[in-house]
């Protein structure tokens, strides 16, 4: 991103996005977790909202629990282009999944904090000493020891299926913010909107240059320059890089046939499909699932 003040505006967009809102809707009624989104400024709050874990919140009521607030600062220096596990002094693991515009993280979707392993009255013993020297008192200590013993334990299947779907969802979201960015670098004209307009309505189909340029209401040469002009790219670079985004998110999914992703997302050919893909990503489609893959398994 050029600066804090472009960041954050983009931030702001991808949260109020409607996208964002179904992704939420949709890990939550599968999971039962609170799919939370966070800002790529490093001095994003520690967990305190209202649906972070109890006694996450517990601990942060008056902003003074230093492990989260130093795991905040960890995700945005740790986190890179793929998910990064953290677990803090009370055994509370959580997750970070960044959402990329090109190679830069924009944002960072999280899982909550959660155990992946079995905790016991030891454990809490432990846990307990170190609230101890951050001077918590009788009262809290017996709050936060409630909480502490409610928290959701999730095995590790489990914890790697929502990884993988908070991935999924953070491939769709840096299309977005893609999209986003062009928007905020340009002040695009009405025809060139209709045109993107038109594109996302019919991404899969086979969308000829001129069926575009009639829909705006302009000549084939007078579309194709005010386009460039306000996008920096010619409509078929564009349309090829809206195509290979809808690919890697589908390439994400276990199941995908990538021949099949090829045509759903509306390439001619295999051959396209891949020549197309290599350029744009650097490697094969196949290569590219089987580093998604790694990334996933070396966080998990």
């Amino acid at each position: 991103m050029a600066d804090y003040k472009e960041s954050e505006v983009l931030f702001n967009k991808i949260r109020n996005s409607h996208e964002l809102g179904q992704f939420q809707s949709a890990f939550e009624a599968v999971t039962g977790m609170n799919l939370q989104i966070h800002s790529d400024n490093p001095a994003m709050a520690p967990a305190n909202g209202e649906k972070a874990n109890p006694f996450c919140r517990i601990l942060n009521e008056h902003n003074r629990c230093p492990e989260c607030a130093r795991a905040a600062h960890c995700v945005v220096k740790e986190v890179s282009e793929k998910p990064k596990a953290f677990e803090c002094f009370a055994g509370l693991t959580e997750t970070a999944v960044p959402v990329l515009a090109g190679q830069i993280p924009v944002a960072y979707l999280t899982t909550g904090q959660v155990f992946t392993r079995d905790v016991d009255d030891a454990e809490w013993e432990g846990v307990r000493e170190e609230l101890v020297k951050m001077d918590y008192d009788p009262s809290e200590l017996e709050r936060l020891e409630t909480a502490w013993k409610q928290t959701r334990k999730i095995n590790e299947d489990q914890y790697e299926g929502m990884i993988t779907l908070l991935s999924v969802f953070a491939g769709h979201l840096s299309e977005l913010a893609e999209r986003l960015i062009l928007e905020q670098r340009h002040s695009e004209p009405d025809v060139v909107i209709k045109a993107r307009q038109f594109v996302s309505a019919h991404l899969a189909d086979k969308i000829e240059l001129a069926d575009v340029a009639k829909h705006v209401n302009l000549s084939l040469h007078h579309f194709c320059k005010v386009f460039k002009q306000a996008t920096g790219l010619t409509f078929k670079q564009y349309l090829t890089r809206r195509r290979v985004e809808w690919a890697k998110c589908r390439l994400r999914k276990p199941d995908a046939r990538v021949t099949e992703v090829a045509y759903d997302v509306g390439f001619g050919s295999l051959s396209q499909f891949n020549r197309s893909f290599q350029q744009l990503a650097g490697t094969s489609p196949t290569e590219w699932r089987v580093r998604e893959r790694r990334k996933l398994a070396e966080a998990s």
